[in-house]
């Protein structure tokens, strides 16, 4: 767990995941809840939450469930993410659930569900990461 902690330090000092202003809420045992504020510098033109930063949320989510898991805390490598958009993610936030599915010595695989603030389903998203070293 060790490691997980200092992945998550290191995550959340970096400048893009201050800029979306993700909030980690909880995490363990192949489970993660992140909120992700709708605002200026998330938004589209057309004032909803921007694709790209759904699709990074997804991401960010996704590998703290995955590491939480793994007996090691890695947090591997994507390579393959998926996302359905479903709906406009309004103001002031929407917030995403992971949960993993599958983690092996090679490949880990989670499904990430994003609600608004009204729990109306924004997006899901499924990822598979490379485990390995």
């Amino acid at each position: 767990m060790a490691d997980l902690t200092q992945f998550l330090s290191r995550h959340e000092a970096t400048d893009v995941y201050r800029q979306a202003g993700f909030r980690l809420l909880s995490h363990g045992d192949g489970a993660a809840r992140m909120e992700c504020p709708v605002g200026p510098s998330t938004q589209n033109v057309n004032g909803d939450l921007h694709g790209g930063v759904l699709a990074m949320l997804v991401d960010e989510v996704g590998t703290v469930a995955l590491a939480s898991l793994d007996r090691e805390g890695r947090p591997g490598v994507t390579t393959d993410l998926n996302v359905s958009y479903l709906s406009p993610g309004r103001a002031p936030r929407v917030v995403a659930e992971a949960r993993a599915l599958k983690v092996g010595r090679v490949l880990g695989y989670v499904q990430v569900d994003v609600r608004g603030e009204d729990g109306r389903l924004v997006a899901q998203g499924r990822m598979t990461k490379f485990m390995g070293r």
